[in-house]
């Protein structure tokens, strides 16, 4: 299993990024991210984006499920105010499932039981539209889950879900212990673990160790995980994961990295790695200014085949502590690479475009 030729210089971005917007002006602090596409033909005729985000200081979380008939201009469905961190979504049995990072307010009896900021959680729906009450299904409890900044006391989270199914088994990806971008002023992943279950609402059993941590010997991963989308490519795995690090310069960085694997635990890094990264890093490339939306920090991310190409849409920041952050779209052309979504949908192949 070889990986494919994807290394950053052959990614286009849209000329037209970021692709989703604030459907108005975005104040400083806003953000919308963790995007999870459907292309046409995996539930109807559109293109569909289910994505978090708020608009203000106050962070208010919605829900927003957006349509499209290309995938680059989007009309609003619906939103939703869900108490919604990152999302995914996951097909099975005739039945979609949203994971999401559950953020726990303040002072209420569900932050006293969990004793964390984010959980994770699952709603269920028919037709996308109506949805079923939320169901816990992950809860930080191992100590590599609760470790947190010393300058943020008691920031105990679980995030960034990833559902697949593996032969019988339902494996849920996810990401726990924090560390704190100083520069931003919030907190970030340290580990990528998972879980496994037999069916898709649970109960899991943990691995009990991480797969992904910080590592001082890979500059791009220098600080933190992140957090990780796997597929299916063949008899093996291929994942894509935000990495956090500190550039040279001592500022809070993300990009987008390729890994890959056998069995989906052990994950081998691709040698040109980062394969999407912040502007700041073509800070002498005069040709790259049309890219200042994801100046600082490019983080999660979904990724789809349509016709001759591949394109993964992620949202990445433009600022440190009042930047914003957008959904944009970078594009690979590629015919032969095997990368499927593991569910029960079987993927959709189209002709090649001319």
């Amino acid at each position: 299993m070889n990986f494919p030729n994807w290394q950053r210089e052959n990614w286009v971005d849209f000329p037209n990024n970021p692709v989703v917007g604030y459907w108005g002006e975005g104040q400083p602090h806003a953000a919308i991210g963790d995007p999870q596409v459907l292309i046409p033909g995996e539930f109807d005729g559109k293109w569909h984006m289910f994505y978090h985000g708020f608009y203000d200081g106050s962070y208010t979380p919605y829900f927003h499920h957006i349509v499209s008939d290309d995938g680059y201009n989007w009309e609003m469905l619906y939103k939703l105010q869900w108490n919604v961190n990152p999302v995914n979504l996951f097909h099975d049995k005739g039945i979609w499932y949203v994971y999401y990072s559950a953020v726990i307010a303040h002072g209420t009896s569900e932050r006293e039981k969990y004793s964390s900021v984010n959980i994770i959680r699952v709603r269920q729906s028919k037709d996308l539209k109506s949805w079923s009450e939320a169901t816990d299904i992950l809860v930080p409890e191992l100590d590599w889950e609760k470790e947190f900044d010393p300058s943020q006391p008691g920031l105990i989270e679980a995030r960034n879900p990833c559902m697949v199914k593996i032969g019988e088994k339902y494996r849920l990806y996810y990401s726990a212990g924090t560390v704190k971008l100083h520069d931003c002023g919030y907190e970030e992943p340290k580990y990528i673990g998972f879980a496994e279950a037999d069916t898709p609402t649970g109960p899991f059993t943990k691995n009990p160790s991480p797969i992904i941590a910080p590592d001082k010997n890979i500059p791009y991963r220098n600080y933190g995980a992140g957090a990780i989308k796997v597929f299916g490519s063949g008899d093996g795995f291929i994942g894509l994961y935000n990495s956090i690090y500190t550039d040279s310069d001592g500022c809070s960085r993300s990009a987008i990295n390729l890994i890959k694997s056998r069995d989906g635990i052990s994950w081998e890094e691709a040698p040109f790695n980062p394969i999407i990264i912040p502007a700041d890093e073509y800070a002498c490339d005069k040709s790259k200014e049309n890219v200042m939306w994801k100046r600082t920090l490019v983080y999660q991310l979904d990724i789809v085949r349509w016709h001759d190409e591949f394109r993964i849409y992620y949202n990445a920041r433009e600022g440190t502590a009042d930047g914003i952050e957008k959904i944009g779209c970078s594009v690979i052309k590629d015919t032969s690479t095997d990368l499927h979504k593991l569910w029960d949908i079987p993927p959709v192949f189209l002709p090649h475009s001319k």
